[in-house]
């Protein structure tokens, strides 16, 4: 389980007083759960994952995975852990070298080997790492990842950064910078990989269609704090309707 205790998140303000983003902020998020965030701009949605990914330092509070306080470990050991996917494309990945070579260092992730041992991996292996994504990027092997299209860099970022069977990943607006078409296979391909390794997952998302079509739960924030939590029917039956005036409410 994740559990986020009263988490606080203040920046130094040119005027003086201390800006708030974060405001005692706490959530119980179980094993597997698939969690989508809303939020209008500038209420604390990245912060948030920055947060927990070990980017940023929180002001006070405290991160627990599963029972262990992970608030104090740096980032790069957080990676051991928690996954992340951004917005931009070109994040996530090593655009100078090609798919085989991406892949490959992902699935040795945290293991001290050079390229050439780490590029052992057969065809096979590969290609099935890529099975039945419409972007098709077996074809697209010894490529070099600064080729692809955005969509095929996000979804070769998505599928590199599950490779190690993280505890948790976190999803910052990953298909913002998307055409809507693309935007939907990439998010019904995030859906399948997390529930076949029943991955934690937070996703940050302005496309409210997505918010309700996929994950278990909702949550809104507002001026650093939650104002929305559902989860079960009352999602299922929420419209996108029923979040805007929601979003009314919580300027």
């Amino acid at each position: 389980m994740l559990q986020l205790k009263k988490i606080t998140k203040t920046f130094p303000n040119p005027c003086g007083d201390d800006n708030t983003v974060l405001n005692k902020l706490s959530i119980d998020i179980p094993d597997g759960e698939f969690v989508c965030i809303v939020g209008s701009n500038g209420t604390g949605k990245s912060t948030l994952l920055n947060i927990i990914s070990g980017l940023l330092k929180e002001t006070s509070g405290q991160i627990l995975l599963d029972g262990t306080d992970i608030s104090n470990l740096p980032e790069h050991k957080k990676t051991q852990v928690i996954s992340r996917v951004f917005q931009n494309p070109s994040l996530g990945t090593c655009p100078s070298m090609t798919v085989r070579e991406n892949l490959s260092l992902a699935l040795n992730k945290g293991k001290l080997l050079n390229l050439r041992k780490c590029l052992r991996h057969t065809d096979d292996t590969l290609e099935s790492l890529l099975e039945g994504i419409s972007l098709d990027l077996k074809k697209f092997l010894d490529t070099q990842v600064q080729f692809l299209s955005g969509g095929q860099r996000q979804s070769l970022s998505l599928i590199m950064s599950c490779l190690a069977d993280p505890k948790v990943l976190l999803l910052d607006e990953h298909t913002a910078a998307l055409d809507p078409k693309t935007s939907n296979e990439v998010i019904a391909l995030t859906n399948d990989i997390v529930r076949k390794k029943n991955i934690t997952t937070l996703m940050v998302t302005h496309n409210l269609k997505h918010a309700l079509e996929y994950g278990d739960r909702l949550v809104m924030l507002h001026k650093g704090e939650i104002v929305m939590d559902v989860t079960g029917e009352d999602k299922k039956n929420m419209t996108v309707e029923d979040i805007l005036e929601k979003f009314e409410y919580a300027v």
